[in-house]
Parts: structure tokens; sequence; C-alpha cells
């Protein structure tokens, strides 16, 4: 923890500017409290993490949370605390709300027509977890906004490859265009944003990852703009390039032979996988509520259509959850609707079989307008 109570009964907060002389002058001079049990507190200062306050063993307050806290939480905190100071801004650092019993690492007020909670997170939560505390929030009238510590592996910008885990896809953020995820990595004081996210399959997706230095960051926080069609082409030949490879490794490690779908669709469908209809296999909003690569599941489509005798246009309503359980994929809502987008898709390219072709322009430009209406 960052804040504690002097023996007169004031906050005192460490912060990184205060030379470490001083500190350990204060420590040989001054008793410091926690402002909620009023226990005397430990001032630790030592080589492994910044300069902070924190319980005794024997201590039994409710909230020793704070004790466990990493050097990477307690550094971002403290310096995303000194951007809102810096902006003039109401900020409290370590606030506790008795009513709710949590305490945010940066509460906002008087900023917007609303208190804001500002929680830098360094650590997996659940989604319970994550639910339960912004319910807390809910009912104080307090909006709650989530930067999770960049990954370790995003350490440079442009348009790439990069793997989200399903933890930090908990705190992916939207735009009226398209979701996006802003993170901070307080060693090198940068926000990265990883925008535009386009899925592949698994974890990974395509970004466009912007970098903001901490001392140019603004509030409200600066939201990233959709991608050109010139940068929607460099997404494209990424995705191509993933999709080639994923079915080259589909067909080496394959161990299922016929009962593989994607195989037994293509089969059936007398389809070579390496040059399938160029509209077989494209990417779609929602498509990792899916769980599978576009091309999995666009595949078997057109072999479900092939075996049922269903027409496309027809693939609407309980037909579509008909095709999800068939195929053995998530029947949830998110799912529905991404099927049921892509026959509206394939509808307006007057796609109707599997044979049809459409000119790889004409592909392109229709999925840039359908990217930027995300």
């Amino acid at each position: 923890m960052l804040v504690a109570h002097t023996e007169l009964n004031k906050p005192f907060i460490l912060h990184s500017s205060i030379p470490l002389a001083t500190l350990h002058q204060l420590r040989k001079t001054e008793k410091f409290y926690c402002p909620l049990c009023k226990q005397q507190l430990l001032f630790k200062i030592g080589s492994l993490k910044i300069p902070h306050f924190a319980h005794s063993s024997l201590s039994n307050c409710e909230n020793l949370f704070s004790d466990r806290e990493s050097e990477t939480h307690l550094k971002g905190k403290e310096q995303l605390y000194s951007l809102f100071r810096a902006l003039e801004l109401d900020a409290q650092l370590e606030a506790y709300l008795p009513s709710i019993q949590q305490r945010p690492d940066i509460l906002l007020e008087r900023t917007t027509n609303q208190p804001l909670a500002i929680e830098f997170q360094c650590s997996p939560i659940s989604i319970e977890k994550l639910m339960d505390r912004n319910n807390g929030y809910k009912r104080e009238g307090i909006s709650p906004i989530w930067i999770p510590n960049t990954p370790d592996k995003i350490v440079k910008k442009g348009i790439q490859k990069i793997s989200i885990s399903k933890n930090y896809q908990l705190f992916k953020q939207n735009t009226k265009h398209h979701p996006y995820l802003m993170t901070y990595n307080p060693k090198v004081r940068q926000f990265f944003y990883l925008s535009n996210l386009l899925y592949l399959h698994g974890n990974r997706f395509i970004s466009k990852v912007q970098t903001i230095p901490l001392t140019s960051q603004k509030f409200p926080f600066y939201l990233p703009k959709p991608i050109t069609k010139e940068e929607f082409e460099q997404f494209w030949l990424i995705y191509q390039q993933t999709k080639h490879n994923y079915l080259q490794s589909r067909v080496l490690l394959n161990r299922s032979g016929v009962n593989d779908l994607l195989l037994r669709s293509a089969y059936e469908l007398r389809m070579n996988l390496h040059s399938l209809p160029n509209y077989i296999g494209i990417p779609l909003k929602g498509s990792e509520g899916l769980e599978v690569f576009s091309v999995d599941w666009q595949l078997a489509l057109f072999y479900f259509i092939h075996t049922t005798k269903i027409e496309l246009c027809h693939i609407k309503g309980q037909t579509v959850y008909y095709f999800l359980n068939w195929a053995r994929l998530p029947e949830t809502r998110i799912a529905y609707q991404v099927v049921y987008n892509y026959c509206s898709f394939l509808e307006k390219l007057s796609i109707h079989h599997s044979y049809q072709t459409i000119d790889d322009e004409k592909l392109l430009e229709v999925l840039y307008n359908q990217f930027l209406a995300m």
C-alpha cells in the first residue's frame, strides 16, 4: 500500500519523487498507521519493491490484500495517480469505500457526471469476481475503468499478430466501430492500445498496436481510430497467410481422418483446402465466440447446406442453432449472430453455392466496409 496515516491522522502518500534519503529519515522519526484498522504499519524500503507500507504478519486487518501487491502494481498505480494529479483531476489513491468494502486503486471524483474507479489489474481475475466488483461500484453510482498491465510479449508498435489470453479479453472495450484493449506498462511508462482486433483462432488476433507515453495521455482517455483501407490490406495479408499455414498444419497433423469435420467437409464438397473460394474462411465480428478458425465453421456450413439441402437464404432462426448443434459448436447467442451475419454477408455478394466465385477486390471492399461497421 502507498497510503498511510501519520500520528496526527493526516494522509501520507508515498511517491517516487521523494528522495530515498528523506524516506529513510522519515522511517526513523515517524510512525505510520493503516487508514482502516489504525494499526501501526511497517515502512518498507528495500531493493525488490518500491517503498511501500505493509501490515505486520500478526495483523488481522481485513484489507491485507494491499500487502500482496507486486512491484508492477505498486509502480503502475503510483504512476497513474501522478498522471491524474498532473491533469489537475480530483484523484484519491487507495480510497476505501466502506459501504461495499472495496478499495479502487484510484478514485476520480467530479470529473464527469459520476465518479470513476480506476483499477490497474496485474493478476488474473475471474469473471465472477470482476462482475462482483463492477456491481459493487454500480451500486455506489461509480463507473469502473479497468486498465490491465501490458502483456510481456507486446513490446512494439504496428500491425501484427498478438496473443490475448481469455483473462485479458475480459477487459476489451468497445467504440462505435471496433473492440480494443487499453493497457499500461509501468516499466516503460507507456499506454499500449491493442485496437481493431481481428480474431484468428485460439487466443490469437491481428491488431494495430499503438503507444502513448504517460506524459502525453489525456483524460478522458484517447480512443483509437478505425484503420484505413491500406492498413486493412495489411490485416488481410496477415490473415490469409495465417489461414494458409493453419490449413497446412491441419492436413499434416490430422489424426482423425474423415472424422475431422474440416476434412470431411472438403472431401464431400470436392474441394481442395489450399484453393477454397475466397469467401470461405473470412473474418467476422464475434468469431471468437465460435472458438475455432473461421474456415472451420464456414466450410462446415456449406457442407451442412449440401447435406440438408437447405438453401442459404433459409439459414436463420432455429436452423442456425440446428447447424451449431450439428457442427458441435457453441450454441450461444453470439455464435448464432456470427453465423447469421455470415449468411447475410454471402447474400450481399449474391453467393448461394460453394462453387460460385467472387472478385478478390470486391470481396476486400465489402470486408473492409463490414470491418468498419463493427
